[in-house]
Order: structure tokens, then sequence, then C-alpha cells
């Protein structure tokens, strides 16, 4: 198949001396589909042909071809065709830029719109396009650079609206993101040779931020809440020593099973608990044990020495109570079965033995704007808890939490299920610890 022809054009305005690109794009053949879009900082050496740009001086605005041979353009181009089927290389990649006015040094660029900002000679939010434009492109690179000075407010406020923006039309974004700021690195360094790296690192992440999106499905937070009622009134008939150690459970962890409509207990088999008591201080632990069988007494069981406390373990007990959980295999199914994974590894928890008990699950009241966070890892694309199936084809639900014990930490877990059952792996991860936690 023969190539697209490749062009670019850009629209400029001149005021007060300062020239501004006000859009662009490159064009493969003739089609006007969007192909993507790439947020950069401002436009660079793009330039008009000698006819057009004498127009300038004259016509408020001026439209035309512009040079596709700086390097910038040249990058672009490149992704673009490393990410885009020969069949399907014809429309546009489109340009935006987080402040108009043109320049070739990054620092004197954004100090120079600092200051246009603060005399009223320049809106610092001119460069924003409708949400309805936004939401025709596939995706949107990221790649304003990571130059930062704490006094460029202006500058701080365009990248948060255009975060905001892009966050509201639902288009995928990615980028190679600094690992301490929401700042992400441009596609074409200064530096020729690292070029091809940057290139085949934003290959990479474009292929995992859109594969993630095609497959994702976001929960409200009350998704994370049991949605059934259920008659908690009836105890089990077992014996409680109030004595230090282990003991049998009065309470019956089905029931946190119950409170989730579409999970349930696998025929054959039921849930029961040890409970271990020190003062004000407990914790427990939850076996699946054949329906037809009672827990012995704790000094009846093997002891698991390797294991916190030393729990009791019952010889016909399952290692993995997860097991016998079962479901519709819904996404909803998932995210409640996260859940239940960690509400029954606490089960019985009291005061200093509470761990889980104090994660809150995001997004939650704004929470996260009450804290100064240090960042440890990139604040995560999606907050909410989601779900979706990996590359290998197990179901994952990912949520994320705040806790406040000792010292405040902003958190992502990653619940992998097997492919069979709701037995599953999880990956806790620090993403950022802020000053002001709990002491009890």
């Amino acid at each position: 198949m023969k190539q697209p022809k490749i062009r670019a054009y850009g629209t400029f305005t001149k005021r007060n001396g300062n020239i501004y690109r006000k859009s662009a794009y490159i064009q493969w053949g003739d089609s006007d589909k969007s192909l993507g879009a790439c947020l950069l900082q401002n436009p660079g050496s793009a330039t008009l042909n000698e006819k057009l740009s004498s127009l300038l001086n004259t016509e408020e605005t001026v439209t035309g071809q512009i040079k596709t041979e700086d390097p910038t353009m040249g990058q672009l181009i490149q992704f673009v065709e490393s990410i885009t089927t020969k069949d399907n290389l014809e429309g546009r990649l489109h340009i935006y830029n987080l402040f108009n006015l043109r320049g070739t040094n990054n620092i004197k660029s954004i100090e120079k719109f600092e200051e246009l900002c603060a005399s009223g000679d320049y809106e610092t939010c001119e460069s924003l396009v409708p949400i309805e434009e936004l939401k025709e492109h596939p995706w949107i690179l990221l790649g304003w650079g990571v130059e930062y000075r704490a006094y460029w407010k202006n500058l701080k406020l365009i990248k948060k609206r255009w975060l905001n923006l892009i966050e509201n039309s639902g288009v995928i974004s990615f980028g190679k993101r600094h690992k301490k700021r929401e700042d992400y690195y441009h596609p074409c360094p200064l530096i020729p040779t690292n070029r091809p790296t940057i290139l085949k690192q934003l290959i990479t992440i474009y292929k995992e931020s859109t594969n993630t999106y095609k497959k994702i499905q976001r929960f409200p937070v009350y998704a994370t809440k049991p949605n059934l009622i259920v008659d908690d009134n009836n105890e089990m008939e077992v014996e409680y020593e109030q004595n230090f150690g282990w003991s049998k459970s009065i309470g019956n962890p089905e029931m946190v099973i119950l409170g989730f409509s579409q999970l349930r207990i696998k025929e054959g088999y039921k849930l029961r608990a040890y409970q271990y008591t020190e003062g004000g201080n407990g914790n427990g632990i939850v076996w699946a044990i054949p329906s037809e069988k009672e827990l012995p007494d704790p000094r009846e069981c093997e002891i698991l020495e390797d294991f916190f406390l030393s729990p009791p373990k019952p010889e016909f007990a399952l290692s993995d109570f997860m097991a016998v959980i079962d479901g519709d295999k819904s996404p909803l199914s998932y995210l409640q079965a996260s859940i239940v994974y960690h509400e029954l590894h606490e089960y019985g928890a009291m005061w200093h033995g509470v761990s889980w008990g104090r994660d809150m699950i995001l997004p939650h009241n704004n929470i996260l704007s009450e804290y100064e966070w240090e960042m440890e890892e990139e604040e995560p694309k999606i907050i909410e808890p989601h779900f979706y199936y990996n590359t290998e084809g197990n179901p994952v639900v990912i949520f994320h939490t705040i806790n406040d014990i000792g010292v405040v930490t902003f958190n992502r877990y990653e619940h992998i299920f097997s492919k069979g059952d709701y037995t599953l792996s999880v990956n806790k991860k620090c993403i950022a610890t802020a000053d002001g936690g709990i002491i009890f």
C-alpha cells in the first residue's frame, strides 16, 4: 500500500509583537479523522512559509502549511506510525499546548507566559478547547516537560485545568510521568541519542494504557459496601472463653459473605473462626471446613508457628477460605470478593489488632486534598475501584485507600484472581505518605 503523504498545518496570530499558534495538526492522507492528540508545553520553532509569514504582519489570523522537519514533529510522526497499522494511517494528529506563545527556549517561554498573564496581555486558560472536541480523539499523549518553579502559578493553573478537562472528557491519556510530580517528559529530548529510548517507552506506555482502558469497568465507592440486609442475631452455638489466647469465636464469619449479593459459600462447606484476645486487643483467623464438622478446641489443633500469633488449624480445614467462596463471575462479584478477602483476614480484630479496619476506600469527600503528600509512586490515573482482565486472562480488581495508623498512607491494592475460582493474590503498594496519623 502506498504511504500517505504527510503534511502539517497551523493557525497563527500576532499580538503586540508576540506570535501565537492557536492550533496545529499533522495530516496523513486526506481524512479529517482524529488519529490522536498530544499536549505539549508551547509551540517551539513552528513556522509558516515565507508568504504566509509576511501575511501575518497584516492579517489578524493566518492558517497554512508548516514544516515537518523539526525534531519534535519528526518524533511525533514516528510515534503515530509505530502504533498505527498502515491500512489505518489516514487522518490527523492534533497538537495542543499549555500556552500558545511561540518560543524555542522552555524556561524563557514560561517566564514570558507568566509575565503576559500577570499583565493581562494573555488569558491563562486561552489554550483550552471545548470538551466535545477532546472527546473526538481516541487518546492524548501528555508531554509538556518537567521544568518546575514554585512561582510559576499560571503554568500550574493551566496544567490543572487541562488535566480536569481530559479527565471529564474520558479520553485515554498517557505519557512518561515524572516520579514525584504530575508532569510528563517531552517526547523529543534535546539530546538526539535519547530520542529512540523515549520513543520506545512511549509506545510501551501507549499499549499498556489502551489495553487497560478498553477492558476497564469502574465502580462507585458504595459498590465496595455490603448491599444485602443480614440477620446477624443468630449467634453460633459455641462456647466463648474470655481468657488470654485462642478460643472459638462466638461470631459467624459467614455473615460477611451473606452481605454481598453476588457471592455465596460453596455447598458442602462453612466458615468458622477462632478468636485471639489479650486484654483489649484481638485478632482472629477464619477457616473453611466441611459442613458436617465443627471446630475442635484450639488445643486439639495443629499450631501454625510460622503465622502471626501462632493460630490453631483443624486438620480438616482448607488452607485458603477463599477456595469455598463462589459467585456469578461478574466484575461486581470480584470486587465484592476482594472486600471479603480483607474483611475475613481481619475478622475478630480489636484495638491494636486493627489494620485494614482503618483503610478508607477512595474516592471519599476529597480527602486526598487534605494532606501534603510525599509521593513514592506515580499518582494513579483512576482512583475509583475498577475491574479488568489482564493480558493472561485473570480477573483483576484495583482500589485505593487512605490508612491513618501511625503515618498516613495512600495505598494501592491490586487483587489478581485465579481464572477458575475466587482464590487470589494481593499486592499492596504505598503510593504516598503524609504526617498526622493516629496512635492507639
